[in-house]
């Protein structure tokens, strides 16, 4: 709230109110227009829905904080709305909504509204979440419009563990003891290095490849990448290749790529590493000049060379 004060200028000789050139006649309260809102919504399918150190409703509070502070906004609410299939265990049921309580607290969110539907059995693999976040901006939007050439290019975290983590469950390797997810609210981290970083966006569905791409068309860049920068678990990497995937096209749960001004690169890369959820970023390539608008990624060989997925190449449901 504001307070406007108004002032009847009178005479300079007559004594005003203590001031000698004016008289208060009235203050008055005055709101102060909010902040715009900003959110993002998205619907949550994963296959499994429970899995070994998470499930899809922890998957859908950290993605859709996710995808809203990474338009450069800070998260405040979030709601829920749950598809159930009937005859889901009542103790899935509460482990669906602790995970989501604890998720949002990690966050820093508040579960403004939540709504569940009940549908027939098969209508549903047990349980789907669509998830709406809801904040203000807190500083500058890292608008994709910002990426310039010579920007570094920098991935919070493994590449992959997500994806891996869920094949291994789903085809029964035997690996998801020793990958687990990366599901993770990234807000916070994304707030201690956000001064100095232009655009940043989730790793998620079609993964860091389609990231890359998308922002080398829109921008009309030239992306150089190198693939020994890449980080990736061992054990990620053997169970996405077990299904013919690689790290590149692998959905993240808790992985931002970031754009940085050179000058920042240090900083910003320091900053990720002292963080829980950034221990193992690493500047993986560049923005060039080049107008080419591809994604070129060097080799051992240190050539460069463009890669393309197969139309319908990749698992439907990696999240």
């Amino acid at each position: 709230m504001a307070f406007v004060t108004y002032i009847q200028k009178q005479d300079s000789t007559q004594v005003g109110f203590g001031t000698g050139v004016g008289t208060l006649v009235a203050e008055t309260l005055v709101p102060e227009p909010p902040p715009a809102l900003h959110t993002r919504t998205k619907t949550y399918v994963v296959d499994p829905p429970f899995f070994g150190n998470g499930d899809i409703g922890r998957v859908a509070v950290c993605g859709a904080v996710n995808e809203l502070a990474a338009t450069g906004a800070e998260p405040r609410h979030i709601a829920l709305g749950i598809v159930l299939e009937a005859g889901l265990p009542l103790d899935l049921v509460r482990r669906l909504t602790a995970s989501v309580r604890a998720a949002a607290a990690e966050a820093g969110v508040t579960v403004a509204a939540a709504d569940t539907q009940v549908v027939r059995a098969g209508e549903a693999d047990r349980v789907f979440v669509t998830a709406t976040a809801f904040g203000v901006l807190g500083g500058p939007p890292l608008e994709l419009g910002s990426v310039r050439p010579g920007d570094a290019i920098v991935v919070t975290g493994s590449l992959g563990s997500h994806a891996a983590h869920l094949v291994s469950l789903r085809d029964g390797l035997g690996y998801e003891h020793h990958v687990p997810s990366d599901c993770a609210p990234l807000a916070g981290l994304l707030r201690t290095v956000a001064p100095g970083i232009r655009h940043a966006r989730p790793v998620v569905a079609g993964g860091l490849a389609e990231v890359l791409r998308q922002t080398a068309a829109a921008r009309g860049l030239t992306l150089r990448v190198d693939e020994a920068a890449l980080p990736v678990r061992y054990e990620a990497r053997v169970a996405l290749a077990a299904r013919g995937l690689a790290p590149l096209d692998a959905a993240c749960a808790g992985c931002l790529c970031l754009f940085v001004p050179p000058e920042h690169t240090r900083g910003v890369l320091a900053a990720l590493r002292a963080h829980r959820y950034g221990a193992q970023a690493a500047v993986i390539g560049e923005v060039t000049a080049d107008p080419m608008a591809e994604v070129e990624y060097l080799g051992p060989d240190g050539h460069p060379r463009t890669r393309t997925v197969p139309p319908g190449s990749l698992p439907e449901r990696l999240l």
